[in-house]
């Protein structure tokens, strides 16, 4: 999930007679406009923010009141796209990304050339949680890494991941146009023999029995709390879960959710914060 410059909508799905409490959260984060949508048994509130992290901010307050659903979705409707003249080079270290409408600037040892395009979805690489992401992958990566980026937009970080040498990256995401934008975003970098991506449910690779040694989730705190068991349960055994759209001051709420997996590892930046957590030695796990 990275959070990008540019407008984003707020979309809560809500039961019957929950519509004006929930509208009236999110009108405390000044949205400039909110739509309600109505159907035999739900509704679907959209507010629009000018603000990505406004949105976010309001996407989180919204989630805690137990609604069905909440998505931040980029909006594109206006066919424009104009937000790519703003576009720019992020240097995220080991990675530059860039769009592919620009050229790419020197150089230096060390770094990787990542072309990043995240269409009409979640993934320029420009958020901070992003970054911290990206910046933890040199040192989890090796040519038998097989990787789980869940909620990955365009492919940023599973891309990042392919580019360092592992062996399969799976991403998922519940944005019907992710991967498209994934898989292209893999061609452009010659890495689509190695990165799939879908938008199976994590629910459904769990329950598959899936299990991978580098699984990622920039994710809102409450996705993450509410996603915890499964995450979790698609570590390998020997695996590492690195976890982030958490602010740095409230990230222990969200991974106390991860039972089962210790903190190995902190990164923080701008506010935000990079968990890395694993399971326990075997001689420590239950019936071990």
């Amino acid at each position: 999930m990275d959070l990008g410059r540019g407008w984003t909508r707020v979309v809560v799905e809500v039961g019957p007679g929950e519509a004006e409490l929930v509208a009236d959260v999110l009108w405390q984060f000044a949205p400039a406009a909110i739509e309600e949508q109505d159907t035999a048994d739900t509704t679907v509130l959209l507010a629009g923010f000018d603000d990505p992290a406004q949105a976010a901010a309001a996407a989180t307050a919204a989630q805690a009141l137990s609604v069905r659903n909440v998505q931040l979705v980029p909006v594109t409707d206006d066919g424009l796209d104009g937000w790519r003249a703003w576009a720019a080079v992020e240097r995220a270290a080991p990675f530059v990304i860039v769009p592919p409408w620009l050229h790419p600037p020197a150089m230096v040892p060390g770094e990787h050339l990542l072309w990043m395009d995240p269409a009409h979805t979640f993934g320029s690489g420009s958020h901070p949680t992003t970054r911290l992401v990206l910046g933890r992958l040199v040192s989890l990566i090796t040519s038998t890494t097989t990787v789980l980026d869940v909620g990955c937009g365009s492919g940023v970080l599973a891309i990042g991941a392919a580019l360092l040498g592992a062996a399969r990256v799976d991403g998922i995401d519940v944005d019907p146009e992710s991967p498209s934008a994934t898989k292209a975003n893999a061609q452009r970098n010659g890495v689509g023999a190695s990165v799939h991506a879908s938008t199976a449910s994590l629910a459904s690779v769990a329950e598959a029995g899936a299990t991978y040694d580098l699984v990622l989730a920039n994710l809102l705190a409450p996705v993450i709390v509410e996603l915890a068991a499964d995450l979790a349960s698609v570590v390998a055994p020997t695996g590492m879960l690195v976890v982030s759209g958490l602010l740095s001051d409230q990230w222990e709420q969200a991974t106390g959710a991860l039972t089962g997996l210790t903190v190995a590892d902190v990164a923080l930046s701008d506010g935000w914060a990079a968990i890395s957590l694993r399971p326990p030695p075997a001689h420590e796990r239950p019936n071990s």
